[in-house]
């Protein structure tokens, strides 16, 4: 029992140095080094384009809604700008999807609040 118990406080003990070495790695020092990496993180995300997911669901879901005879979302989602249509919308798949089957119910897209 002893010695599972030194066992233990020994990697307990390890891991917090090993820990404590590595966080100086992870984590900046300095705000320079801060900005780099949140420029970096930023261009990566703008690199990437939006992905709307499966299409087909997209489609399966705005026939349905059209068969039951459902109306569409009526009120924009916060931040709908002036110009916009659907593809401005990267931010939320349901907002994405909402748009889309507003503007295949109506035929034109929201009005500016």
């Amino acid at each position: 029992m002893k010695s599972l118990s030194l066992s233990l406080l020994f990697f307990v003990s390890c891991s917090t140095i090993l820990f404590s070495l590595q966080a100086s790695a992870v984590f900046a020092d300095d705000e320079e080094d801060m900005e780099a990496l949140q420029r970096a993180l930023n261009q990566q995300v703008l690199d990437r384009p939006f992905d709307p997911g499966d299409r087909a669901a997209v489609d399966k879901y705005l026939e349905e809604s059209l068969k039951k005879g459902v109306k569409p979302v009526e009120s924009p989602p916060p931040g709908w700008r002036p110009g916009w249509t659907c593809a401005n919308l990267t931010y939320s798949f349901r907002w994405y999807r909402n748009c889309l089957y507003y503007h295949h119910y109506y035929g034109y897209y929201w009005p500016y609040p």
